[in-house]
């Protein structure tokens, strides 16, 4: 099975917008490669489209930390909580459907509170300047970790919403099926 299987592309893409409405942070679902499905970014920050668009610093940041944020929620079953190795904050939520994992959803590039960005990392993988990294980092905003975990609940009951709302179309209870 996979995520567009369970709620189509413009429902996702629909659901990656609710929650950068909400929470003001890069949100992407991820299929079971790493690969974000609707290629829809919604940037809270300057820094990060940054990062992405550097082949380097993405294959040293956001490749190599949404490897091990997949593999700690499908391990856990669990949300995972951290930070990436540029210092943003990182919510990973695990998304399953009958024990079978499709990917994750959730969001990253706000500041943990109390937190710093890792400027030497991201100039050695950018090759820019400390002074052009803080240009970037200019306006960043900050999450507490209590906003971390209410948007890993937020996400947790929406992806079982609907993860329930499919396997009931797909068990034929189609008027227990909300709009």
């Amino acid at each position: 099975m996979t995520l567009t299987q369970l709620l189509s592309k413009e429902k996702w893409e629909q659901f990656e917008k609710e929650l950068f409405d909400r929470f003001h942070i890069n949100c992407t679902v991820y299929d079971i490669s790493g690969k974000g499905i609707t290629g829809t970014p919604r940037w809270c920050n300057r820094l990060c489209p940054e990062i992405k668009a550097n082949k380097d610093s993405l294959a040293a940041i956001c490749a190599s930390g949404n490897q091990y944020f997949m593999a700690q929620t499908k391990k856990t079953g669990k949300a995972v909580i951290d930070e990436c190795d540029a210092g943003l904050t990182k919510i990973a939520v695990p998304i399953f459907v009958d024990g079978e994992f499709l990917g994750t959803a959730g969001g990253c590039g706000l500041l943990p509170a109390g937190g710093e960005v890792q400027t030497f990392l991201l100039e050695k993988t950018m090759g820019l300047s400390e002074i052009d990294i803080l240009g970037l980092c200019e306006g960043l905003g900050t999450m507490t970790q209590e906003n971390a975990e209410k948007m890993a609940v937020y996400i947790e009951k929406r992806i079982a919403q609907f993860v329930d709302d499919y396997l009931k179309m797909v068990s034929g209870d189609r008027e227990t099926v909300k709009p």
